[in-house]
């Protein structure tokens, strides 16, 4: 137990001391994520970028569509949110983790993921208070998007699905407005 505390203790001290510096909060209606993370979920992408879409030569098919989030409520952007943050880790980072090794990629990667499922366990949590629900417009939208995601050759729909990351990243940014 003399080992544990110790190394307890210094994580805390790392965490606070990182919230201290940035520790601002963003938020979709009720729902809060500290922004230090969608700093780091950028950081994550860009490292990457350039290697990822490099492989990218399907450049017709979008998967993730700009009018997704066009008129849609803060509900609808929690659940649509939460639909693709749940699919990318259960689909997209489950699969593509040996091509990452392979890519050099595999350090952001893993950070990418991590920050995918502290923000998902956010807006599980507003999901479980009542705060959003499915709607039949969001489920549309998530069923659009798996529909072209199907469509792709296996490998190539996992690599179109991180190189559009940075369009998810977006509108998370968007949607996670002070």
């Amino acid at each position: 137990m003399a080992v544990f505390f110790p190394s307890l203790f210094l994580l805390v001290l790392l965490w606070s001391t990182e919230l201290g510096a940035e520790g601002q909060e963003v938020h979709i209606g009720h729902c809060r994520v500290q922004r230090a993370i969608l700093q780091e979920l950028w950081r994550a992408f860009q490292a990457m970028k350039s290697t990822v879409q490099a492989l990218d030569h399907n450049t017709e098919t979008r998967l993730l569509r700009q009018e997704f989030f066009q008129n849609a409520t803060w509900a609808e952007i929690c659940c649509l949110n939460y639909s693709l943050l749940d699919f990318y880790l259960s689909n997209i980072f489950n699969n593509y983790h040996t091509k990452a090794a392979e890519l050099g990629i595999l350090r952001p990667f893993i950070t990418l993921a991590n920050n995918f499922f502290v923000v998902l366990k956010k807006l599980q949590h507003c999901k479980e208070r009542g705060m959003f629900s499915l709607s039949e417009n969001s489920e549309r939208k998530f069923q659009l998007f798996q529909k072209e995601f199907t469509k792709l050759h296996p490998e190539a729909r996992l690599t179109k699905a991180l190189g559009e990351v940075d369009i998810l990243l977006s509108w998370m940014e968007k949607a996670f407005r002070p």
